[in-house]
């Protein structure tokens, strides 16, 4: 995702309102975003197969698959796009599962086009600070370029002590060496996020 406006970003939309559609995708294509819609999670999920969004707005009340569903299905196939949730369902549960799926903010219908365009400065500095840094932590790890990965991993933890990234990622630095160090790291990302898949299926690796 650009910063600073500097580029564009691919945007898509979910939401079985046609006004909201309307709404969103005016408000970012004027912000010179490149932005899709969709009515169904299954929609928009067969097009993320073919090409990652750098931002998603979602409602929670969808037809067929829900919100909270699309989310989890996100997570399990390991797309970590930056979601905003729009919602007219702001019951503490919705609004608690929601962020527990790791969105970035969640937008209460009716919504101004000021909200959505806050609610997308606040992704893009989400997306360049931890998915950002959580992608080259990674690449630094296969590279085996583990000084590096380190260095960044420590600053990682010290920035988001509630995130289970920074946990799961030193888990996938000291695997082959520290198993058993990895296995509680790993059990450590879990209890932070109990549906994190990735982690779920590293420890289930490591277990066996």
């Amino acid at each position: 995702m650009c910063c600073g406006g500097d580029c564009m970003a691919l945007v898509y939309v979910v939401d079985d309102e046609l006004n909201v559609r309307r709404i969103v995708k005016k408000t970012m294509e004027n912000e010179d975003n490149e932005v899709h819609t969709f009515v169904t999670a299954e929609e928009a999920l067969e097009e993320i197969e073919k090409r990652k969004p750098d931002l998603l707005f979602t409602d929670l009340s969808l037809p067929s698959m829900n919100g909270i569903q699309f989310l989890k299905e996100l997570k399990n196939r390991a797309y970590s796009i930056p979601v905003i949730v729009v919602s007219s369902d702001t019951s503490p549960e919705s609004m608690r599962s929601a962020f527990k799926a790791g969105i970035v903010d969640f937008l209460t219908k009716p919504f101004t086009p000021q909200e959505i365009r806050d609610a997308f400065e606040l992704a893009l500095r989400e997306e360049d600070s931890i998915y950002k840094r959580a992608r080259e932590i990674r690449r630094l790890i296969e590279e085996g370029e583990t000084g590096s990965a380190e260095s960044l991993m420590s600053e990682l933890f010290s920035d988001f002590p509630g995130s289970p990234f920074p946990h799961f990622l030193y888990a996938l630095l000291v695997a082959k060496e520290k198993p058993k160090i990895a296995i509680k790291h790993l059990k450590a990302s879990l209890s932070l996020d109990e549906d994190f898949k990735e982690a779920s299926d590293e420890l289930k690796k490591l277990e066996e």
